[in-house]
């Protein structure tokens, strides 16, 4: 197993089902899903700076992160009867 893996592993074991749930309905605001356009744009035409590439780097590598927990969220959702 990867360490990455461990990782989402160790994390994922943290969640409740509350968490799990709050997590799983996690979505990013109009706000950043416009900068992150921006962004997105500015980069194809290969006129973002140095800074707004930072941001939008580690932003992206963040909704990945948080991309791979809601992942293992539905997984513990989906395994969840209540009764």
């Amino acid at each position: 197993m990867n360490a990455i893996h461990s990782l989402f592993d160790s994390v994922g074991e943290c969640l409740t089902i509350d968490t799990a749930g709050r997590l799983n309905s996690f979505s990013i605001s109009k706000e950043l899903q416009q900068q992150l356009d921006e962004w997105a744009d500015t980069n194809q035409r290969g006129e973002l700076g140095e800074d707004d590439r930072r941001q939008y780097e580690a932003t992206l590598r963040a909704l990945n992160f948080i991309s791979v927990l809601q992942s293992r969220a539905r997984v513990l959702l989906a395994g969840h009867n209540p009764q």
